[in-house]
């Protein structure tokens, strides 16, 4: 899934990467920060670079320069991690569910392996309702 009729595009691997260190980071980060984040084997510094311009050009985060940073450019989130999650699934909800929340959530129910506890956790979660906030 890349993008979708609508226009919205997910990330690969990559760049999810790229963006949840910016979402950890909470504030604008210049490449050399991000890389900071990263986990070993680091990426070289290009390989950053590059995500950050992609990232940039498909309109997940702005680009900035800072005064007194020279020349450096600063990427900061345009959407949350929350926000970005909740049009992923609604993609993956209308295109492999065809829009059923009962398919989504009978699906992933039999995929993974939860524990009684988790169960529990679940059912008093719908008997809150969430939508009562």
């Amino acid at each position: 899934m890349r993008k979708s009729k609508e226009g919205f595009t997910t990330l690969t691997r990559s760049e999810s990467e790229v963006m949840n260190i910016l979402w950890d980071l909470g504030k604008g980060a210049n490449v050399r920060q991000v890389l900071e984040h990263y986990p070993d084997p680091k990426p070289a510094y290009t390989t950053v670079a590059t995500f950050l311009k992609i990232l940039h050009q498909k309109g997940f985060v702005n680009c900035e320069r800072r005064e007194n940073a020279g020349k450096l450019n600063f990427y900061k989130p345009l959407l949350t991690r929350q926000e970005y999650t909740r049009k992923v699934m609604l993609e993956v909800k209308k295109d492999l569910f065809s829009g059923s929340v009962k398919s989504l959530v009978n699906f992933l129910f039999k995929e993974e392996e939860l524990s009684a506890d988790e169960i529990r956790e679940l059912l008093e979660m719908i008997e809150r309702n969430p939508n009562d906030n």
